[in-house]
């Protein structure tokens, strides 16, 4: 059971343990989870367990993650004393890699619980923060540009699923929102359609916003294509054909 408490600042006290403040650490975590140093160097660690677990820390960084939460995250078909020791291992190849990028004592263990021990700088961060207004042409750039799949999408973490989830839903609902205010030009809206294909065509309500916005634009080209992508995405993918509602109204 993960304990809340308010966000550390760089440099602090947790349960009597003074943080020293680091270097930063970048987590790349759309697609597939990444580790870069401050210089943008990549951080590569030995086992998928070890970056679950460094994940699962930055995942739950506002909370108190227990030894026991760890084991049972990572070897829950382990008895306690093995999963507790395969846990130290794997803390342990996290610590001396980390060590080589400059970045004493990484993982810190006080009190029955273990964090990170460094300021974290995120993509999921800066896309969350920038979902707190409602999206611009500028504002949607900034996410495709880091957009690179949906939150540790490739990895697959059950414990990451409810986050991936609520973070691209709000994307879809902010583009949305944003094309019915006519926030967006064709140019944005087709790198939108680019890196979010499959939601563009399968979600009948935003491929009618989109084919909307061209069809009033003229672009007459682009209309066609969307509406050639999206027949062939239903007859492969949704074993039917493009409702008629969208197919003849763009005709």
């Amino acid at each position: 059971m993960h304990m809340l408490y308010d966000k550390l600042p760089d440099i602090t006290m947790k349960k009597g343990y003074i943080m020293v403040e680091q270097k930063s650490i970048y987590v790349n975590s759309f697609g597939r989870g990444r580790l870069l140093n401050d210089k943008g160097e990549r951080i590569l660690l030995r086992t998928k367990k070890a970056y679950e677990l460094f994940f699962y820390l930055f995942h739950y960084r506002e909370e108190l993650v227990t030894k026991d939460d760890l084991v049972d995250m990572l070897f829950p078909d382990m008895t306690s004393e093995r999963g507790g020791s395969n846990l130290h291992t794997t803390i342990y190849q996290i610590r001396k890699e980390f060590d080589k990028h400059g970045y004493p004592d990484i993982i810190v263990y006080k009190a029955g619980t273990y964090f990170i021990n460094a300021q974290i700088k995120s993509d999921c961060e800066e896309v969350q923060k920038i979902l707190m207004d409602m999206l611009t042409e500028e504002s949607l750039m900034r996410i495709l540009k880091v957009y690179d799949g949906q939150y540790f999408e490739r990895d697959n973490y059950e414990w990451s699923e409810y986050l991936r989830n609520d973070i691209h839903s709000k994307i879809i609902l902010g583009v949305k929102e944003a094309i019915s205010l006519n926030k967006l030009s064709n140019m944005v809206l087709m790198q939108f359609l680019l890196v979010f294909k499959e939601d563009c065509l399968c979600d009948l309500e935003l491929l009618d916003s989109i084919l909307d916005q061209f069809n009033q634009s003229r672009d007459r080209l682009k209309v066609k294509k969307i509406i050639n992508d999206a027949q062939r995405y239903w007859e492969i993918n949704m074993l039917c054909t493009l409702p008629e509602e969208i197919s003849k109204k763009y005709q």
